[in-house]
């Protein structure tokens, strides 16, 4: 083995990468895993009837056409008037699960388009609706970014967010903040963002307020966004000592912490 170097330099692009892999990859098996156990628990397995051994396993026109009939009761009942933000938000989760489906069965881009533009329409009705909700203002900067929309009309959502999860913070919130200003190529933006949200989460662990969910957020800026590995794998060694094993903040930081060391492993041997 050849021997280590004191300085090593790594890629400027990984630490963009490497959490945004984590968060990709557990979405996109989960709302892969949401749309068929949806479609069977509501279609093929409804009324509690067990399938039977005869049973065709569903095509991918049947995913398809049963959430097309979802979005279509659901458009209908919010022309005929009842509309509201549940309505809105179920009929989002069925434009999510259709996108999911033509990205995995038919790589239809166009569909995908269509589906992601009645997506920005949903939600800025959201937004409106409840304008202090910054998860709706992150909704849009998402769905812009895919889009390649104009940068004036990211910013204005940016800046709305700023002010929300400022006023009112929430970490996982202002994370994913942060993560979409990295998506964005916003480097200066991104800065500010993982400054402050460290500026507030470095006070409340030091305070001793911080609850052991917002150490596991703190941990993952640390190590993440503000270049200090050791504090990160620190926190989550704390959080494992405190949280029973059963809890799901104990389950998030173990995994992070196991993915975190082994991922640190890897970029040993490479800049060896």
């Amino acid at each position: 083995m050849l021997a280590r170097k004191k300085e090593r330099q790594r890629p400027t692009n990984l630490k963009n990468q490497r959490w945004a892999g984590i968060v990709a990859a557990i979405l996109a098996l989960g709302m892969l895993v949401s749309v068929v156990g949806a479609y069977i628990g509501q279609t093929v397995g409804g009324g509690g009837a067990p399938l039977s051994e005869q049973q065709a396993e569903p095509e991918p026109e049947d995913y398809l056409n049963y959430y097309e009939g979802e979005v279509e009761r659901l458009e209908e009942q919010i022309q005929d008037g009842e509309v509201s933000e549940a309505m809105l938000l179920e009929l989002a989760e069925n434009y999510r699960y259709l996108t999911i489906v033509q990205q995995v069965f038919f790589d239809d881009r166009e569909a995908v388009k269509e589906y992601e533009e009645k997506l920005v329409s949903i939600f800025s009705d959201l937004a409106e609706l409840e304008p202090l909700n910054p998860t709706y203002r992150l909704e849009l900067i998402n769905l812009y970014i895919e889009q390649g929309e104009d940068e004036d009309l990211i910013a204005a959502e940016v800046n709305v967010a700023q002010e929300l999860l400022r006023d009112d913070p929430d970490p996982m919130l202002h994370l994913s903040l942060v993560q979409l200003l990295s998506i964005a190529g916003k480097d200066e933006l991104m800065e500010e963002e993982a400054e402050w949200l460290d500026d507030y989460l470095g006070s409340r662990a030091a305070s001793g307020v911080a609850d052991n969910e917002e150490l596991f957020y703190y941990a993952l800026l640390l190590g993440e966004y503000r270049g200090d590995p050791a504090a990160a794998e620190n926190i989550l060694e704390d959080i494992l000592e405190e949280e029973s094993e059963e809890s799901a903040i104990y389950q998030n930081a173990l995994s992070y912490l196991e993915y975190f060391r082994a991922n640190n492993d890897e970029q040993e041997i490479i800049f060896e």
